[in-house]
């Protein structure tokens, strides 16, 4: 029989946490900012650090809402239903055309849309501003049918004709609509609606109050369940927190989880105001972002200068985390990062590729990498501490 040993102890119940961590984030259903799942999701934070010593922060604000009402495409007797770029315009009264090739001449034009970015992205929405077009649909392309939504980065600031995203099971009815001629109905409309959006924040303190901080963030909403986007970051935040509570430290280590992520960063941005010069003058920003826990994923890493790349790279590497690339200071990064980059402060990020991206389809049963997560976690942890000044 096998002797259990400490080690053994210690790593399965990391194991046994991490899963929790993912389980109980993927039995929800509703991340969205200024929704009830947004606020659950913050209470369901806190409620997994109940038994950690440290003091959690609900922190509430004030955050109007852009809820869609008749969104949707109708081509001859069927009504196609989609959801809009929450940081477009509206139409004015139902629209009328045929559909037509982005770009082309017409008052709907159709192309492609891709919640990763890319070829198609660009040239559908360099029309959203122009004056070819009075509105667009974007078809979405992603692993499986549904609809991956683009995130909103201009939501506090909308912008351009409206554009619906539109399932890919639907590709052949439009284009046999635009091969005919004929006209379709076309309508975008918002309600908006006064809420309250959550962040969660923990701060634990170092030996020495004079030291700027440390501040370790990961996005709290997303537009589904978003289960592997999600959770590598998550589950990386909280194991930190119980790692670090336990711990001397040499400085301030604040924890910040944030929403917004899928609305221009809203929860980052009320974070931001309520800390200010915190983006610039903090010791270092850990920025744990998208996907790097998802089946197959392709992680990256972004990085302000080589000094907090260097010492990231060593635990990376001693946890086996291999990295697929890099972002240097010199590049505005993506994510939450790009605050702080905005800010001129000093940062490190992780995030990843997902198959899924922002599709209704991204659970723990399908595409999360535990052994990833595991390792992602271990990394993180250990250059928290580091930076943190545990243990002297």
């Amino acid at each position: 029989m096998t002797k259990e040993t400490p080690s053994s102890t210690k790593s399965d119940r990391r194991l046994n946490e991490l899963v929790e961590d993912i389980r109980s984030w993927d039995v929800a259903s509703e991340h969205r900012t200024g929704t009830h799942g947004d606020r659950r999701t913050s209470e369901a934070l806190i409620e997994r650090l109940a038994d950690v010593p440290v003091s959690t922060r609900l922190v509430e604000f004030p955050f109007e809402r852009r809820i869609p009402e008749d969104s949707y495409v109708e081509v001859g007797h069927q009504r196609l239903e989609g959801i809009p770029l929450f940081d477009g315009g509206e139409t004015d009264g139902t629209l009328e055309s045929a559909l037509v090739t982005v770009g082309q001449p017409g008052a709907i034009g159709f192309g492609y849309a891709t919640a990763s970015g890319g070829p198609d992205n660009l040239e559908l929405l360099k029309h959203r501003n122009s004056d070819n077009h009075k509105a667009l649909i974007g078809i979405a392309r992603s692993a499986t049918p549904g609809i991956a939504m683009l995130n909103a980065d201009s939501f506090t600031s909308p912008f351009g004709v409206p554009t619906l995203i539109i399932d890919s099971k639907h590709e052949p009815t439009l284009l046999a609509s635009a091969q005919s001629g004929e006209t379709v109905s076309f309508n975008v409309n918002f309600k908006n609606e006064q809420t309250t959006a959550t962040n969660v924040e923990v701060r634990i303190e170092g030996r020495n109050g004079s030291l700027a901080p440390l501040v370790v963030m990961t996005p709290k909403s997303s537009w589904w369940t978003s289960t592997a986007e999600r959770c590598g970051g998550i589950a990386a935040w909280l194991a930190s927190v119980r790692e670090l509570a336990t711990l001397e430290l040499e400085r301030d280590v604040i924890f910040t989880a944030n929403t917004g992520h899928e609305l221009g960063h809203v929860g980052l941005e009320h974070f931001l105001t309520q800390n200010p010069g915190l983006g610039r003058d903090a010791h270092a920003w850990i920025h744990l972002g998208a996907n790097f826990a998802s089946k197959g994923s392709q992680i990256r890493m972004q990085y302000s200068n080589d000094a907090v790349r260097s010492k990231f790279v060593e635990h990376l590497t001693a946890n086996a985390v291999k990295i697929a690339s890099e972002i240097g200071g010199e590049t505005r990064p993506g994510g939450e990062a790009r605050n702080i980059f905005d800010a001129g402060g000093t940062y490190v990020s992780l995030l990843g590729s997902n198959s899924l991206f922002h599709h209704p389809d991204d659970r723990m049963s399908n595409n999360v990498d535990l052994e990833t997560a595991m390792r992602t976690r271990n990394a993180v942890v250990d250059l928290v501490k580091e930076l943190s000044g545990a243990g002297g």
